[in-house]
């Protein structure tokens, strides 16, 4: 895993699903065969694979604070091309910082996530009433997610975490799954994978 702190110009982007989009990282720790933010790496020029690669926007929650002043309120999408739940999270919660600028500025927030790490935040979360949450469960099979997802939490973790958002008080959280052409991707991916 090759992981570089970069220095950001930006970090509220506008987006064609919501208003407005934050990706605290450029990568993705969980390597989902499937991911359609695989394009990133078009942008970014990284010659590693999908997954083998993270970079940490580490002024994240600053260029944010700064951002939120300018910009007309929305929704924000965190995030649209990385989990901004991913391990390293743990270490830099970059993703915690800006959630609690979005909530000390009563935005409304949409959270899409594989990670039970989600639940570390639940009372900030529960601050507003502005925020929902998705976790990605794309099948109740191990050894399918295993296929697919084989960096991400398991499926047992997924739906503990959506049930301990639930007992937390979350109001807005949901399972979300995959739509048949990400699965077809997924596939002609993980096939390649396996027959190098």
């Amino acid at each position: 895993m090759i992981i570089r702190e970069i220095y950001a110009r930006s970090i509220l982007s506008k987006s064609k699903v919501f208003d407005y989009v934050i990706n605290p990282y450029i990568g993705c720790q969980h390597g989902c065969t499937y991911c359609y933010a695989r394009f990133m790496k078009r942008f970014t020029g990284h010659k590693e694979a999908w997954g083998e690669f993270v970079d940490v926007k580490i002024i994240a929650a600053a260029l944010l604070q700064r951002e939120v002043e300018k910009m007309p309120p929305g929704r924000v999408w965190v995030s649209g091309v990385c989990d901004p739940y991913q391990p390293l999270e743990k270490t830099y919660e970059l993703t915690k910082k800006c959630l609690e600028i979005l909530v000390r500025h009563d935005w409304l927030i949409t959270i899409q996530t594989k990670s039970p790490l989600v639940l570390r935040d639940v009372n900030l979360l529960r601050e507003t009433d502005k925020v929902e949450v998705g976790l990605s469960v794309t099948t109740g099979d191990e050894g399918v997610r295993q296929l697919f997802e084989p960096s991400a939490p398991s499926i047992k973790e997924r739906i503990k975490a959506l049930e301990g958002l639930r007992l937390a008080g979350s109001r807005d959280c949901f399972a979300r799954t995959l739509r048949q052409s990400m699965l077809r991707e997924g596939l002609r991916s993980a096939r390649t994978h396996f027959t190098r």
